[in-house]
């Protein structure tokens, strides 16, 4: 079989049936990409399987006692609130969770470059364009190449993340390759920056002048190119 992120989940999630479980357990014997995927799925499971579990209010267990006598019409909420409650803490601790991040922008943007024709909300090929649309949205993109070896800006649009936020997606595209540029649109706890690898591919997080950047792409070269532009601005920033 060829490489196929989406079949590499599923065998770590344990959903695939026992036939084509084999195939890629097979496929992952020889490719490393995959097998890194496979390794960096694993390790955000286990990750979140030892997530301390987050500490109740003092005395919600006699205050729970208390409004199921006082208001029994109460007791059906509550049935669902604390779990509900639960969920979203683990939600807003999961998406400035830097490898969650890292993720999230992977699965993005594969999905979006499967999509043929690639959808954009701003079709150019010039990085004053593509920037002055963002920016009349009120998102601010670092300064953009217009080529990068034979990657080209082709535009970018809006994406909804898993996180439940939208991110700013800039699309570079070649014969052979893609390239996503990313803007989160909410904190990461991160140091500087995060190398790392999420669903196959190579994934970059730089702290930018109070920005999230997300650089995703099939090539870790291309990634690291990526980088060296925006390392004059990274400069800069380190020598305030």
């Amino acid at each position: 079989m060829t490489c196929d992120p989406e079949r590499v989940t599923g065998f770590v999630d344990g959903e695939l049936s026992e036939g084509l479980a084999a195939k890629v357990a097979a496929h992952l014997e020889t490719c490393p990409a995959c097998r890194a995927q496979a390794e960096a799925e694993r390790e955000l499971r286990t990750r979140l399987l030892r997530l301390p579990t987050p500490a109740l209010p003092a005395r919600l267990e006699a205050r729970v006692r208390d409004a199921r006598r006082k208001r029994p019409l109460a007791e059906r909420g509550l049935r669902w609130a604390l779990p509900l409650a639960a969920v979203l803490l683990l939600g807003v601790w999961l998406r400035g969770y830097a490898p969650f991040v890292a993720w999230d922008l992977a699965r993005d943007h594969q999905h979006c470059f499967s999509r043929q024709p690639l959808r954009t909300q701003v079709a150019s090929g010039e990085p004053g364009a593509v920037a002055a649309w963002f920016d009349e949205r009120g998102t601010e993109l670092p300064q953009l190449p217009k080529h990068l070896g034979e990657l080209a800006l082709v535009g970018g649009r809006y994406c909804p993340l898993a996180s439940l936020s939208t991110a700013a997606h800039v699309y570079y595209r070649s014969a052979s390759s893609q390239l996503s540029l990313f803007v989160v649109p909410h904190g990461v706890r991160l140091d500087d920056r995060l190398a790392s690898r999420a669903r196959g591919d190579s994934v970059r997080l730089l702290r930018l002048e109070g920005r999230i950047i997300g650089i995703v792409g099939g090539r870790e070269a291309d990634v690291q190119a990526f980088v060296t532009a925006l390392r004059p601005v990274l400069a800069a920033q380190a020598a305030r």
